[in-house]
């Protein structure tokens, strides 16, 4: 995995280069904003992930509660017209 942050951080680095003017001696400088920048990103991409996953848990939640009471409403209504058609006979 560092392979892969050092390849961004490369990346991102040349990039803050180019932007700045391509000024000489400023590598350093270029390479720890690179740095910041890339730990920023790597970091808010792994808590969206556990967020996402939080609140697809909350969701299926909601839903099989919608779904069960659905199904109970579904089941009153049902012995409601039963009870209804016993009394009209």
């Amino acid at each position: 995995m560092k392979c892969c942050n050092e390849n961004l951080i490369k990346e991102a680095a040349y990039y803050i280069w180019e932007k700045a003017g391509k000024p000489c001696g400023q590598d350093a400088c270029h390479w720890a904003q690179a740095e910041k920048e890339v730990s920023k990103l790597l970091g808010s991409c792994s808590s969206k992930k556990s967020s996402s996953k939080k609140s697809t848990a909350k969701k299926s939640t909601a839903k099989s509660a919608t779904k069960k009471t659905t199904a109970k409403a579904a089941t009153k209504k049902t012995t409601t017209k039963k009870a209804s058609a016993k009394k009209s006979k």
